[in-house]
């Protein structure tokens, strides 16, 4: 027997076990408390759970040992039904029994209706943890986390007042965490000032820093953060990977991502979470390309992303326009075997309808069969933005007859369909509809938009009206969207009226102060563009810099007005002079600076005139075109000039109003496609006038033998 004994607690795999266990069989030792818990820690407790059953009268040990088994492992039930077992046999349970019964009741929940029979209930936990004879440390943990766990905060408060002993880290810690997940951020300050000062001399450890953390990333409360990040060098808390993570999540999401990213550099053994945490950050912060380069480091150190990795790197395609990197990210879905569920559906349509592939966001919605607000939300937003209103009318009316409550995003997608596609009455019904039919109070991005919807149409005076009787002062978009409306059907007076009350404003919106000036200055009123702009200077008011972004194989170019750090910035503005000596050499020299305060109309007959004099000088103007459109692409590789000179490589998917497209091509391009001026703000006119313009040099090219490619 002791020789058996000897070689059981030295044996090292099953088959020793095996013959250990024939053995005990063999000469009928009563062997089993010391068999349970060797197999339990080879990971073989379906094996030790059949000797369990094979042994006639098993020790309270064997039984706690196989109930704990079962709960570290994530089988709760299997821990619940074995205590019911073992309260049926004659062993009782002792207090090294109840801690690993406790924590299966918090895990199983309060859907259980009865611990004993059928099922388990943690009120039924509480009813035998009271019957105890003798409660220890661990018991009192336990009862508190479970409680915590299932949301029964104050239940659990009053058990940890009524604590008669030490309090330690873990209970302290489970009571901070209980407020936390309640959102009562002020009561989870409090206790945890009261844990430094407490006469159980208790201090936190990274666990409850990790929890506290969490919640100043939530609520963005970025002056308690740093106070913790502090904290935790002054105490010399030791940092694991998961404080690390909860401290750069805090910093990022509070907006100091360069902390965040200092944070995260130091980190030598970067796992998933920590990835997560500093893209989510960058992508929240607006740090959009940083994002993406994120992702190409991360997958470049074989980390594997998951899905909130993938939803992130998705919003920043939408927001840069990055197609090829959003379709290998889709691509990298399907071929890893990636679920595609509601939260990545909504991320994919977003991304696609962004950037200009309505029909393909269209297409990921439809075979989406689970759809929740926010995919519905996506499709309603998309097809808005695309001009096509009453597609995204039809799909809010699929959302309603499905049974899906809208929202207030839902209702911003409405009007905007409402507005983009001129639907007057339809918007006038659905702005109703928000409080009378579906119970949601308008905010001011609705009022925006129904207020630009009424502008555009000529009803400025409902607009107007509709400003001064709504529920919440109205901001500076809504007063912006009533003087564009102004400018477009040339009503001075309301724009004055406007005009006082953007420029009583702080800090005015530096768009519509020169949206104002521009009004001024089609109507001749030049002592009241002066007043504007001189107020603009005494209140030190900038404009930020336009950008431009073209994407090519994946790769994000970003532009600013007179960027000088791009690789190929020499060549690019050696072309542009070139470009601007054509100009003069012909004769046609733009007027830059009175174009900004030109009336549209005017603008319109200035192209005209521009066009009609270009095509009379086709071979010179064609040279001219040729050179323009290379030094907007030739470095992106939008001309594949190696199989056939002038055609088109890959689309560009955005372009935001760089100097160069603003002043130079609105002036002298029509769109040859509808015959419209190119405008930044149809980005889908704009690609095809940019493709049209592609196809016309070239043929334009071939007609009169100029060669394509301008040396």
């Amino acid at each position: 027997m002791v020789m058996l004994l000897s070689l059981l607690r030295t044996a090292t795999s099953l088959t020793q076990i095996h013959q250990i266990h024939a053995q005990i069989l063999i000469h009928g030792l009563p062997l089993q408390t010391h068999l349970i818990p060797k197999l339990i820690d080879l990971h073989s407790i379906d094996y030790a759970r059949f000797v369990l059953d094979q042994t006639p009268s098993p020790t309270d040990f064997s039984w706690n040992s196989l109930i704990r088994a079962y709960t570290v492992h994530g089988s709760p039930q299997n821990s619940l039904f074995l205590y019911l077992k073992m309260l049926r046999s004659s062993t009782k349970p002792s207090n090294f029994t109840f801690p690993f019964v406790l924590k299966a009741c918090s895990t199983l929940g309060s859907v259980l209706e009865d611990m004993y029979c059928k099922c388990f209930r943690l009120d039924s936990a509480r009813n035998f943890w009271d019957d105890m004879e003798f409660r220890d440390e661990v018991s009192w943990n336990s009862i508190i986390s479970g409680y915590v766990q299932w949301g029964q905060v104050e239940k659990a408060r009053d058990l940890f007042e009524e604590m008669p002993m030490r309090r330690n880290v873990v209970c302290w810690t489970a009571m901070i965490n209980g407020y936390g997940k309640e959102g009562d951020f002020v009561e989870m300050l409090s206790l945890f000032r009261q844990m430094l000062v407490s006469a159980d001399e208790v201090q936190p450890n990274a666990a409850t820093m990790v929890c506290l953390l969490s919640a100043c990333s939530t609520l963005c409360n970025y002056e308690v953060g740093r106070f913790l990040s502090v904290f935790i060098d002054v105490n010399k808390i030791p940092l694991n990977t998961i404080l690390v993570t909860a401290l750069i999540d805090m910093y990022s999401k509070c907006g100091d991502v360069e902390k965040a990213w200092r944070i995260f550099d130091g980190v030598s053994c970067k796992n998933l979470p920590s990835w997560n945490a500093i893209i989510t950050g960058c992508v929240q912060g607006g740090l959009l390309e940083e994002a993406i380069d994120l992702y190409r480091h991360m997958k470049a150190q074989s980390v594997k992303p998951n899905e909130i990795t993938l939803v992130n790197v998705l919003s920043a395609c939408a927001g840069l326009g990055a197609l090829e990197l959003g379709r290998e990210v889709h691509l990298y879905l399907g071929r890893n075997g990636l679920d595609l569920n509601v939260i990545l559906a909504t991320a994919l349509v977003d991304m696609y309808a962004k950037c200009g592939k309505i029909d393909d966001a269209c297409l990921i919605f439809v075979k989406t069969s689970e759809k929740d607000v926010a995919l519905w939300n996506a499709m309603i937003l998309g097809l808005a933005y695309h001009g096509d209103g009453r597609d995204s009318l039809a799909v809010f009316s699929q959302m309603v007859r499905a049974g899906v409550q809208p929202n207030d995003v839902t209702f911003i997608g409405v009007l905007s369909a409402c507005n983009h596609s001129g639907l007057v009455e339809e918007g006038r019904v659905q702005f109703s509809s928000m409080a009378d039919k579906h119970g949601l109070s308008p905010k001011l991005e609705h009022y925006a938009c129904m207020v630009d919807l009424l502008g555009r149409a000529g009803h400025l005076k409902e607009a107007y009206e509709l400003v001064q009787n709504m529920l919440i002062p109205p901001d500076s978009i809504i007063w912006g969207a009533l003087l564009s409306a102004c400018r477009i059907h040339r009503n001075l007076e309301l724009a004055d009226k406007i005009s006082e009350t953007i420029m009583a404003s702080q800090d005015p919106n530096i768009g519509f102060c020169i949206l104002l000036s521009n009004i001024y200055a089609s109507s001749g009123r030049w002592k009241d563009v002066a007043r504007v702009r001189r107020q603009v200077k005494e209140k030190r008011i900038k404009k930020p810099s336009g950008c431009s972004w073209v994407e090519v194989d994946g790769v994000v170019h970003r532009f600013v007005v007179e960027d000088t750090t791009h690789l190929k910035s020499g060549e690019i503005y050696g072309a542009y002079e070139i470009l601007v000596n054509h100009l003069k050499a012909e004769g046609l020299i733009p007027l830059f600076l009175a174009f900004g305060l030109m009336d549209e109309h005017l603008r319109r007959d200035i192209i005209c005139q521009r066009y009609e004099a270009l095509v009379s000088r086709p071979k010179a103007i064609c040279q001219i075109l040729i050179l323009f459109w290379q030094v907007l692409m030739i470095w992106f590789e939008v001309f594949d000039t190696s199989p056939e000179p002038g055609t088109v490589k890959r689309e560009l998917w955005r372009i935001k109003c760089s100097t160069l497209y603003r002043e130079h091509f609105f002036i002298f391009i029509i769109d040859f496609g509808s015959q419209t001026p190119c405008h930044c703000s149809n980005q889908k006119s704009s690609l095809e006038g940019l493709k049209a313009l592609g196809v016309f040099c070239k043929q334009l090219a071939g007609s009169i033998g100029c060669d394509s490619r301008v040396q």
